[in-house]
């Protein structure tokens, strides 16, 4: 299949002329995945919050206990970055809320003891902090990227296509799946797409059912319908690479770069970083817009050359 992990490790090892796994110290499967994840999470991430295209963005409801405040961000919000912070009341209707800075509501001198109906809320280290303090009920939506997961081997232990499904979103969706998972109702587990862009459907979720070839998960907990194909995992990995597609060849030179750094090769680790640099460049541009019709500020381009991210030169 066309786009898993295991493609990068042939890839990777094709331009970089690298010996298969068990060949070289510091070539084995494991740091190359180890070396593509820190080109993800370092260079591509970043860089796909600057074009603000809502790429791999979810939606995250956290239930507001009345007198309390801070709530933490979701930990697969990408830099617990978030992009919108709504209210919603027990009826579905809500409102956004705004946003104050910590050094407003002091110098405004609002009381964290007030309660209320929230109205606004401001950032503390990785919590929401709402404003006042509900004096009811209701739900936290955030939206926000989750980050990507860890590449994981296709067939390694805790990753199993769905070859069937049924069920519905308002009840629950069975995915049948290849025995050997090891899965129970109280390990939680993510969905991820098995076509592009590969992004996760379910995250952190515990199974309601689950035997010998099938798991059973809430229906509530999908962002879509999952689908035969789809992969079921173990949190926060993956084995497909949950980048557009187009950015994959980048993210195979950035890997080899950074490889034969580390072997201290630093002529080739040049060559590949600059090859890097240019398919990054043209594929963060191509992201935006992701609407032809739509007129967006293109953003990401100039940051990205700002920040000498490559660490190659």
């Amino acid at each position: 299949m066309a786009y898993q992990s295991d493609d990068l490790l042939v890839e990777v090892r094709r331009l970089g002329s690298l010996p298969a796994a068990g060949g070289s110290t510091g070539v084995e499967d494991a740091d190359l995945f180890a070396h593509a994840d820190s080109c993800i999470r370092d260079t591509i991430v970043p860089l796909m919050l600057g074009v603000r295209e809502e790429l791999y963005e979810r939606v995250f409801d956290v239930t507001v206990t009345a007198g309390t405040a801070p709530y933490r961000i979701n930990k697969r919000a990408a830099l617990s970055r978030l992009n919108t912070v709504q209210w919603v009341n027990s009826d579905s209707s809500g409102y956004n809320l705004l946003r104050y800075e910590p050094k407003q509501v002091a110098d405004l001198c609002l009381l964290t003891t007030a309660q209320g109906q929230p109205m606004a809320y401001y950032l503390e280290g990785s919590r929401v902090v709402l404003y006042p303090a509900p004096n009811g009920s209701g739900t936290l939506r955030v939206r926000a990227f989750v980050r990507p997961g860890r590449l994981a081997l296709s067939a390694a232990t805790g990753s199993k296509a769905a070859s069937a499904v049924s069920g519905s979103a308002t009840t629950s969706w069975v995915l049948t799946i290849a025995s050997g998972h090891g899965w129970t109702t109280s390990t939680p587990i993510d969905v991820v797409s098995g076509t592009p862009s590969f992004e996760y459907l379910a995250l952190d979720t515990l199974p309601t059912a689950a035997d010998a070839t099938s798991i059973t998960l809430p229906g509530s907990a999908f962002s879509t319908a999952p689908a035969i194909g789809d992969f079921v995992c173990a949190p926060d990995t993956s084995p497909f690479i949950q980048l557009p597609v187009e950015l994959h060849p980048a993210l195979f030179e950035l890997t080899v770069a950074r490889i034969l750094r580390a072997l201290g090769k630093g002529k080739e680790s040049a060559d590949h970083a600059e090859e890097a640099q240019r398919l990054v460049s043209i594929g963060i541009q191509a992201l935006t817009p992701r609407i032809d019709t739509a007129d967006r500020k293109i953003l990401g381009g100039p940051h990205f050359r700002r920040r000498g991210i490559w660490g190659f030169q």
